[in-house]
This record gives C-alpha cells, sequence and structure tokens, in this order.
C-alpha cells in the first residue's frame, strides 16, 4: 500500500455524508452507516449548538437524581411519536440497549436463546442475566424450534435475541417465523434494530414493520447512531417496561446521561425522519440502483431494502487490492472483519439517500474495473 492511500485510512475529516473528506481528501463515501447523511445536516448541528450555550454539555449527575432536562425529554417525546408507542427510555449508548431491555423483562421469561451471530453487544448483554443461554444456528427458525424442545424444561418461558438487520451482510432476521415458532411457549422476542430502525417499514420503524407484524411479544431496542444522525440508545414500549429500565436497571439507573448538545442535535433528526418520508423512498430507489448495478457486475448481492452489500472474495488480499483501486480514484468502501463474516473478511458497500445517480454510476463503473 502506497503510503498516500495509507495515509487516508487515518481517519474521517468532516461529518460522513456522501462525499466525505478523509486523510485530506474528498471521497465519495459508500462506508459507515449516516444512511440519509444527517451527521452533518445544518439543524442537528444548530440545535446542537443552541443546546450547549443553554445547558452545558450534560447534567453532570444520573437521570435518578437531577440528570433530567427538557432536551433529553424530547428525545423520548420524539421517539415516542416516531414509533407509535407509549413510553420511551432514551440513554447514552446504543451498545447498551439490548442490555437494558433484556434486563428491563427479566421478570418474564426464564431462559435466553441467542442468534449464534448476533452483535457483541447482544452477547454481552444475555451474560448479565443469570438465567441458561441458549445459541441457535443463524437465522434459523427450525434450529430454533428444535433447541427450544430439547433445552426448555416445563412452563419455562424463553426470550429470543436477535439483530434485526445483520451488519455485515445486511440479512434481515425471519421475525414473523421467531414469533409462530415462539407461540406455543408464550415466548418473546427482544430485537436489536441498530440498522432497521429510520429504514426499513413504511414510517421507517424497522424491522417488524418491514414484516407487517405486531406483538406484545415482540419488544425493540435500538440505536440514534445511525439512520438519525444522532447519539444513543433506545428502548421503547409499554409504561411498565419503560418504567422497569428506569428504575431497576443499574446501566441506566447509574450512567450519566447524552451529552445534552448531542441529544438535541438527535431530537432534530428523529424529527427530520419523521415529517420527510421521502427520504426513506430515494434511500430505496437508491438501494434498487446499487444492487441492480452490482448484480450485472457478478456480486452477490441480497434482494430487497437494506442499504447494505457485502462479498467476499475469497481472499483477504485480492479485496484490499480493490479497495485501493477504489480509493485512488477517489472512492471509498469498506473491507472489515466482522461478526459473521469469513476469515478473509468481507468488502461492503453501504448507500446513502443522498448519494446521487452520478455517484452511483461512478462507483459502479470504478468497481467494475475494479474487480
Amino acid at each position: 500500500m502506497s503510503k498516500k492511500i495509507a495515509n487516508t485510512l487515518n481517519g474521517i475529516e468532516s461529518a460522513p455524508g456522501a462525499e466525505t473528506i478523509i486523510g485530506g481528501k474528498r471521497f465519495l463515501y459508500f462506508a459507515g452507516t449516516s444512511y440519509f447523511g444527517l451527521h452533518g445536516h445544518p439543524d442537528l448541528i444548530r440545535a446542537g449548538v443552541e443546546a450547549f450555550r443553554k445547558y452545558g454539555t450534560h447534567s453532570a449527575t444520573s437521570r435518578a437524581g437531577f440528570g433530567n432536562n427538557p432536551v433529553l425529554l424530547e428525545v423520548e417525546e420524539r421517539l415516542k411519536e416516531f414509533f407509535g408507542e407509549p413510553d420511551a427510555a432514551y440513554f447514552s449508548s446504543g451498545y447498551l440497549s439490548s442490555l437494558i431491555l433484556a434486563q428491563s423483562l427479566a421478570e418474564n421469561y426464564d431462559a435466553v436463546f441467542v442468534d449464534e451471530e448476533a452483535h457483541f453487544c447482544i452477547t454481552d448483554s444475555v451474560h448479565s442475566l443469570g438465567k441458561p443461554i441458549w445459541r441457535f444456528r443463524h437465522r434459523d427458525p427450525e434450529d430454533l424450534q428444535r433447541k427450544l424442545k430439547k433445552k426448555l424444561k416445563a412452563r419455562q418461558i424463553p426470550f429470543l435475541m436477535t439483530d434485526g438487520i445483520f451488519p455485515t451482510f445486511g440479512h434481515i432476521a425471519p421475525v414473523p417465523d421467531y414469533l409462530d415458532v415462539l407461540a406455543p411457549y408464550q415466548g418473546m422476542i427482544g430485537l436489536d434494530d441498530a440498522h432497521g430502525v429510520g429504514v426499513l417499514g413504511h414510517n421507517g420503524r424497522g424491522t417488524a414493520e418491514h414484516f407487517g407484524v405486531a406483538s406484545d411479544r415482540l419488544h425493540l431496542a435500538g440505536t440514534l447512531s445511525k439512520a438519525f444522525g444522532g447519539y444513543g440508545g433506545f428502548v421503547i414500549g409499554g409504561k411498565k417496561m419503560i418504567a422497569a429500565a428506569r428504575g431497576t436497571v443499574g446501566a441506566y439507573i447509574g450512567s450519566t446521561p447524552t451529552p445534552t448538545p448531542i441529544a438535541a442535535a438527535t431530537a432534530r433528526g428523529i424529527e427530520i425522519l419523521r415529517n420527510h418520508p421521502e427520504m426513506r423512498e430515494r434511500l430505496r430507489k437508491n438501494v434498487a440502483l446499487v444492487k441492480a448495478g452490482m448484480k450485472k457486475l457478478g456480486v452477490p448481492v441480497h434482494e430487497g431494502p437494506v442499504p447494505i452489500v457485502a462479498w467476499s472474495m475469497g481472499s483477504a488480499e485480492k479485496m484490499k487490492k480493490v479497495q485501493r483501486s477504489l480509493m485512488s480514484h477517489g472512492i471509498a468502501i469498506a473491507y472489515l472483519k466482522y461478526i459473521g463474516a469469513p476469515a478473509e473478511g468481507v468488502l461492503r458497500v453501504t448507500v446513502f439517500s443522498i448519494h446521487t445517480d452520478e455517484h452511483i454510476n461512478r462507483l459502479l463503473q470504478e468497481l467494475g474495473k475494479a474487480l
């Protein structure tokens, strides 16, 4: 790798967007997860600056004490509006979402079943529960059914934890099938929908809305750091569950709230995405264009509206060569080794609503030359 290209990998020097400065050079950016380009949106920045001047960095105490302020409460109100749920809890890290969800519901189940390729935050969270944990094959309802029959004791209630969209390849969890399998046991699902919320479904409410399913046995957690352009994690649901999160879960009670400027920007991001459904339509159009073009290039494409295309070429060096070639032509895509990836890693393209047809055509043209 040349010194010039190596320097470009050192870090992003602008807000992530369709065009992003990396290592001092402007790139067409098809990496990261700023699916609507909101992280640099002037309205979010303005809201954050105003809150910074009024409230400082944060409240310097937990929300169990005097840690609330109008900005944090506004985020929760915007979440309730966006998802159409009675209540919401907002906290400082999306990584904590699965833990807070699982602990909020802990009195309602006896054993935990986890997708074997679940995100780190899910696998970390379940070990805090002190309950039996069983893994089932990735996105495999039949294996889940076998494990339930084999592992559950009489009258035990299971709790399934899974990603909504798996981050490496963008595969969607078969949520309706899981609900069917769990029904005889009165089992519940904890869905960490970090990549689904804002993106999937008519209203952007995520994986469950994408499938058209609604159930009081399906519970949602997510992050605001991707589609919404903000930061922090959340759980949404009934008032009893959210009260349990606020009153019994140490990770919520004892942690300092999200910095107030970031919370203000986050609230504005939720509002923008709620009021502008055309942003989701544009994203879906762009996803379809990218996937159709990559399919013509022979890249294996997972059909559907998820703005992620990832593939492996059997050799880390081959993939790094493709990445270097694209970067030399001013286009950044990700090479990564992550959950669910083969040992050699994957190349991953992510699509934003703010990519233009010209951006997409350039990506496809240069990728075709590099493969």
